[in-house]
């Protein structure tokens, strides 16, 4: 007979809300790169859009980057996968995980990122979840909660009752 499972057991993997909207920017700043390339290598059309594209397609690494990145927890930790970098780190070494905002020296556009913070001093972030200004995910608050209580479970890290 199989043993019950608790609500703290098992993986839980959390991928980006923006996912789809990472993935469709790739596409086009790659087909406006492709075409803008052909542009250049015929000699027709406006210099100014095919050197435009070149560049647009320096963001398309970091775009699949953030795309096909996950954050997976379970009982012995998390960890932060994305294809160009991996993180993972045991429960008992997290001494902290905040969310962090970041804007680009603009307060109207904005992202907030969750970080881990090690008990060694070192921190990274998460590549999930992640809620921005421009593209808002509506459970961030929840599922950032279901990784400190599943963080606080496994270390029996609770916090004190309020008052």
């Amino acid at each position: 007979m199989a043993e019950p499972r608790d609500e703290w057991s098992g993986r839980v993997e959390y991928r980006p809300a923006q996912r789809r909207l990472w993935l469709v920017l790739s596409a086009v700043f790659t087909s406006w790169a492709a075409i803008g390339l052909l542009l250049l290598l015929a000699g027709i059309g406006p210099l100014g859009f095919a050197q435009l594209g070149l560049v647009a397609v320096w963001f398309v690494p970091y775009l699949l980057n953030c795309a096909f990145g996950r954050t997976i927890t379970d009982e012995r930790g998390i960890r932060a996968w994305r294809p160009c970098r991996r993180r993972e780190c045991a429960w008992t070494d997290v001494a902290d995980i905040t969310a962090r905002r970041k804007s680009g020296g603009s307060e109207v556009r904005y992202d907030i990122w969750l970080y881990v913070h090690r008990v060694d001093g070192r921190s990274f972030r998460l590549p999930a979840p992640m809620t921005s200004s421009a593209f808002q995910d509506e459970e961030f608050e929840a599922k950032r909660e279901a990784i400190v209580q599943r963080w606080r479970h496994a270390t029996g890290n609770e916090p004190a009752p309020g008052p």
